[in-house]
């Protein structure tokens, strides 16, 4: 007796409804539903879905008929997405699909036969109605797909869009599996939305966007099929994120249209080009993993017009034959060009680059002379790593900070002396091994520390001269000993040895007596700001690059040039919310040229992660450090850039 009320109550609530009038009524497999449990909504079998729209559903035939004129409206965004439909009539004279209409309808099967009045196709209207076949023509009234119209409708075999057609929707055709053939888009196109077409992975041919397009989203064509070339519109100004990433069999060459002032990351990223690559002037800014293709040929030529080339944009490009740089580049981020080998002849680093990110230009081809530029601050970690066919350095710029660990390791072919300036603080870990032919090098007098085996394997380096003080290395009694066996050092005769006024100023500045420590708090787990502590390896900037703090749950693990120096424990605030408050706080601890006390914390470029701390020397003055766990770049680079 309940439910028999519920039923007629929804049927009197139903026929109150603007916009559809049901008739009829009922569940179950009988009434041509493709179920009979509560969750089945039925509507009946006769009704109006718009001011002069009705619908009729045969039951026996399992018939859904649309008639009338103007746009189609229903009380129900999945209006009829329960109903088993193996036929679906839409008469002429209706000009819309409404939004939901047939959402996730597996029971309607058949081809989609549409109006040729239509012109917009709603929101979800055929989302995951999986059972239709055929091609899908969208007749050439249709002007507007909304977004995730056929989504996931894997059934269809084919595609043919309307010649009028000016917006598709967000992932309006995604995860078509079905489609095959050619994808034409037409002309007067404006807006493809994000993940449009992406994973239709058996579409075929030639891919061109007219150049009526000025917009298309993010992963627009990721994963597609197609195995000719593509022609990309001149009305673009920017080719978003993973626009076309992983289209495994394009062909041919790969032209950014003039206009186009940034290519977003991995916008092309795994894709089959094997052709070459043309860059217009004016383009700034090359993303993430941008063009990570490894087929591409011929030269690469980077228009003057870019100002920031991001990480692994060209990583393992093997088939381009040189490097043009623009002219005013002054950072190249980590992994730019790793694993790019097919670059050879001399590589012109302009003159205007301060630093060289951490893994750059490792493993490519270049030979001969590296002129470093004047004002270059930092060599990143392993920037030059696998260089086998540089011959020669000429000159360190006296600008240069830091060498970073392995940055020239297994450059085979440089030979002769190495003259380091005078204010270059930090030779890293490996930075120089296996460089058989270097036979001398001259270290600048403000020199910090030499990592460990950091010219390990240069058989031919006889002598290395400190002009200064003695910096801290590994001696030939350690595991891994700076200098090869045998080489001799030569220092003034007055020279102090830093580790050794490191560990007695330490000494003298021990974690002192708590007053900033609170151990409740510290043996409490580091949660929300505080865990990008734990576990992190924090990095020195500039001259202090020798130096790493490493956090745990309560202490601060200092060491410099790969040495444990010294715990000290620290209090932060985990609740802190602001940036401001976001402060690591220490009863103060020697780190190698002063004292720091307090580090604030603050997400840099990228992902770099950085602690700002003021570091007080025994004079009185004092100066800015910075830890971080990113590329050298980051701590130049703002979130602000292209």
């Amino acid at each position: 007796m309940k439910r028999l009320l519920i039923l007629i109550m929804g049927a009197v609530i139903l026929s109150c409804l603007p916009g559809c009038d049901a008739a009829g009524g009922g569940t179950g497999a009988g009434n041509g539903l493709r179920s009979n449990n509560d969750n089945v909504k039925y509507w009946g079998d006769e009704g109006s879905c718009g001011e002069n729209i009705t619908w009729t559903y045969d039951k026996a035939k399992k018939t859904l008929t649309i008639t009338g004129t103007g746009e189609m409206e229903t009380p129900e965004t999945h209006m009829w997405s329960d109903y088993e439909i193996d036929q679906l009539i839409l008469s002429e004279g209706i000009t819309s699909i409404a939004d939901g209409a047939f959402y996730a309808n597996y029971g309607l099967t058949g081809e989609l036969v549409l109006p040729e009045s239509l012109k917009e196709i709603g929101e979800f209207a055929f989302y995951g109605c999986e059972g239709l076949t055929g091609e899908l023509i969208l007749p050439d009234s249709v002007e507007t797909v909304g977004d995730y119209a056929f989504t996931r409708c894997t059934g269809f075999s084919g595609i043919s869009l309307s010649r009028s057609l000016k917006y598709i929707g967000v992932e309006s055709f995604k995860e078509m599996h079905g489609l095959t053939g050619s994808l034409i888009l037409p002309e007067g196109l404006e807006t493809i939305g994000r993940v449009a077409f992406s994973r239709c992975e058996n579409l075929r041919g030639d891919l061109k966007l007219p150049d009526s397009v000025t917009f298309i989203g993010d992963y627009t064509f990721a994963e597609c099929g197609f195995d000719g070339t593509l022609t990309l519109s001149k009305g673009l100004t920017e080719i978003p994120d993973a626009a076309f990433t992983s289209c495994k069999s394009f062909k041919g060459d790969l032209v950014i249209p003039e206009g186009v002032t940034s290519v977003g990351m991995r916008a092309f990223a795994e894709d089959g080009f094997d052709g070459t690559l043309t860059l217009p002037e004016g383009l700034e800014y090359i993303g993430i993993s941008s063009f990570t293709c490894p087929s591409f040929t011929g030269p690469l030529v980077i228009p003057d017009s870019v100002t920031l080339i991001d990480s692994s944009a060209f990583l393992a490009c093997k088939g381009f034959t040189s490097l043009q740089l623009p002219k005013g580049l002054q950072y190249i981020r980590d992994d730019v060009f790793l694993q790019c080998e097919g670059m050879t002849g001399e590589l012109k680093l302009p003159s205007s680059l301060v630093v060289i990110g951490d893994g750059a230009f490792s493993a490519t081809s270049f030979t001969g002379e590296l002129t470093l530029p004047a004002g270059l601050e930092s060599i990143g970690s392993s920037s030059f790593s696998g260089c086998s066919k540089l011959t020669s350095i000429k000159g360190f710029p006296d600008t240069l900070r830091h060498i970073k660990r392995s940055a020239f390791i297994g450059c085979s072919s440089l030979k002769g002396e190495l003259v380091l300036p005078e204010k270059t603080a930090y030779i890293g870990t490996d930075a120089f091994r296996n460089c058989p032919l270097l036979t001398k090098v001259t270290f600048g007098k403000y020199v910090k520390s030499i990592g460990a085996g950091a010219f390990a394997g240069c058989d031919a380096l006889k002598t290395v001269e400190f002009t200064g003080d003695i910096p801290d290395y590994y001696g030939p009694s350690e595991k891994e000993p700076s200098f090869p066996e045998g080489c001799k050092v030569d220092a003034p005769a007055s020279a102090d040895k830093l580790s050794e006024i490191w560990a007695k100023k330490a000494s003298q500045t021990g974690p002192g007596n708590g007053e900033n420590g609170n151990d409740d708090m510290l043996s409490e787990e580091p949660w929300y700001w505080t865990m990008s502590l734990t576990g992190n390896i924090f990095q020195g900037g500039g001259y202090y690059a020798d130096v790493v703090l490493y956090f745990d749950d309560a202490d601060i693990l200092v060491k410099i040039n790969g040495r444990d120096f010294l715990t000290v424990p620290y209090y932060a605030d985990q609740n802190a919310y602001s940036e401001e408050e976001q402060v690591v706080l220490t009863d103060g601890f020697f780190c190698r040229d002063g004292c720091i006390t307090s580090l604030k914390f603050e997400n840099g470029f990228g992902n770099d992660e950085q602690l700002y701390a003021e570091l007080v020397k025994e004079d009185g003055s004092s100066e800015e450090v910075v830890f971080h766990t990113g590329s050298e770049e980051c701590l130049y680079l703002t979130e602000d850039a292209p």
